[in-house]
This record gives structure tokens, sequence and C-alpha cells, in this order.
């Protein structure tokens, strides 16, 4: 059953971050407004639709001008399922936030990777980690739910985080849903680190996720950015059409049987192991 839907709208980024397979993507582009629409009424019309949508994949999502629109249209065409947005938090502003504010059941994930500058700099390459603190700590004080990420990349000491840990598990709102989360360095399927061995025998992204290109393409998963494995075009058939291919299928029923590891791209992949 397709339980989450992961939406690409744009796969522009101006982080350069350390531990992310996006310097690799030779493409870049932003969903059509047509394609965006036509696949929410194609998720809508699922039985049951999605538990979780999330218009985001590779790219940074403020960087489509028009991201706080589309979340408001999603939430229109699937007034049920959670929405998820994950931001390095570089482009918020007070204005973009309270927009958001106003979305039922959305959670915002902010990738802030660090409590110091230093440490900011040094894994996103990004210099404005005064301002994405200043951000967080709005959402906060807007009773958004979010989570405040670190990417546990090798080059993460114990002390970076603890620090990382002891800063955003502060909240400055009462009501506050904030949750410091540390993220496992994630090797993007063999694309950013070559893989130790076997890791997988069974996975969620392949039995319950769908994850789409700007472009309209249906790829593996979160850990494909390349779009390696194509499983169909959402520009000429429908969500359910391609969640039911005997290509999708075959990836859901290899892992559902636990022998996720005979499937191309998820045998070098680090992402979970159950």
């Amino acid at each position: 059953m397709l339980e989450v839907l992961q939406v690409e709208t744009t796969n522009r980024c101006n982080a350069r971050c350390i531990f992310c397979a996006h310097n690799q993507i030779k493409q870049h582009g932003t969903m059509s407004d047509e394609l965006y629409t036509k696949i929410l009424s194609d998720a809508a019309r699922l039985d049951p639709p999605p538990q979780q949508f999330i218009p985001m994949l590779t790219g940074e999502p403020f960087l489509d001008r028009q991201i706080v629109d589309r979340i408001k249209e999603a939430r229109a065409a699937l007034p049920n399922p959670e929405i998820h947005l994950y931001t390095n938090g570089s482009l918020l502003t007070e204005n973009l936030i309270s927009q958001l504010a106003e979305v039922p059941g959305f959670h915002l994930n902010i990738s802030a990777n660090g409590a110091s500058v230093e440490t900011r700099r040094r894994l996103t390459g990004l210099d404005d980690y005064e301002h994405v603190a200043s951000m967080i700590d709005y959402v906060d004080a807007m009773c958004i739910s979010h989570t405040v990420s670190l990417v546990q990349h090798p080059s993460i000491t114990r002390e970076e985080e603890e620090a990382f840990n002891r800063r955003w598990g502060k909240a400055t709102s009462n009501s506050s849903c904030r949750t410091p989360f540390v993220f496992q360095h994630l090797n993007f399927a063999g694309l950013t680190s070559a893989p130790e061995g076997t890791y997988f025998t069974r996975c969620i992204h392949a039995t319950s996720h769908m994850t789409v290109l700007w472009d309209g393409r249906v790829n593996l998963c979160c850990m494909d950015p390349l779009g390696k494995q194509i499983f169909g075009d959402l520009n000429l058939h429908t969500v359910e059409e391609v969640w039911c291919s005997e290509g999708r299928q075959y990836y859901v029923k290899r892992h559902e049987e636990g022998k996720g590891a005979e499937c191309d791209l998820c045998r070098d992949c680090n992402i979970f192991s159950i």
C-alpha cells in the first residue's frame, strides 16, 4: 500500500552539504503547475490515500517560489494526510513561517546541522547559522510542529553532537513540538561512499513510499536522486498505474520477503536494515 508520497517540486539547492549527492545531479528544474496538480489529483483518488505527503526530495524546497501555495494546494486536495517538509532553513522568513502556521497537519524539519557557525558552515557550506537559528525559534514561537536535525557525518565530534542536542532541545514556547534529531549518515545507495557489505533485507521506502522527480519520473526512493531506477512517468500515467506496475511491485515483493539485497541499488544502500 502506498503510504508516503514524496514529490520533488524542485531539485535546485543553495547548499553544498558534504554528506549529500546533490552535486552529482546534472539537470536541474522545477515541476510545472500542471504536473503537480495532476499528481495531487491522482493521489486523492487512491483508496486509501497516502498517509503522508512530502513536497520535496533532494533540493531546497524554498527555492521553489510557489512552495507555500503548493503546500496549501496539497492540503486542499488531500485533507487528511500529514504534510512534512524538509529545509536547510536558509530561505525561511517570518512571513513564510506565518503562512505555514495556517496549514493544519503540517510538520517542518529544519536541517540546522550544528549548534555553531563553524559546524554548520563545514557541513553545508552555508554561512547563515544565526539567521537560521532565529528562524527556528520563530517556528517554535508560532507553535508549528517541527524537528531540528543534524546529519551524523563522520567529521562530527561527540562534543558537537552534544552541543546540538543541548541547543535544539530547548523550546521557546510552552506549546512547542520541537524535537532535536540526529540523522544517520547515509550513502545514497553508494553514490557518496562505498558500501561496507550488504545492508538490506527489508525497507519501508521500497514497500510503502513513492518518490517523484521534478520532471515527473518516478524513481526508486529518496536515496536515488539521479533516477538510476525509474518505474514510470506521471506525465503519461497515474500514480496508481505506476505504483501497481510490474517493475515497482518487483521491489515491493523482494523487500516484503526480506530479499531487498537482490534489488539493484538497494544492495549498496545503508539507509535502514530490518
